[in-house]
């Protein structure tokens, strides 16, 4: 099991997940392009945690490597297109 810590903040996602996120956060990041990150929480999909992905806010990623695999390229574009849109990158 993977982590995204978010300004001290953990939260818990699975590696493959992590490693995705981490790709297209750090591209963004290197651009210097913030962008909102969503995904839902307890047991609905109608309760989600936001975050806003921004230079000056401290990200920490915890991913075991060896569980991930290759990255799947459709889903990295699909998440890096997300980024633009108002409702940002929304996770299932």
């Amino acid at each position: 099991m993977g982590a995204l810590v978010y300004d001290g903040e953990s939260y818990e996602f699975d590696d493959r997940t992590v490693a995705h996120i981490l790709a297209v956060a750090t591209v963004k990041l290197r651009r210097r392009e913030p962008f909102l990150l969503s995904w839902p929480t307890g047991g609905d999909q109608e309760t989600r945690t936001s975050v806003w992905i921004d230079n000056a806010i401290p990200l920490r990623y915890e991913v075991g490597a060896e569980h991930v695999g290759r990255l799947d390229q459709a889903w990295l574009d699909e998440l890096m297109e997300m980024t633009t849109r108002a409702s940002g990158v929304v996770l299932p």
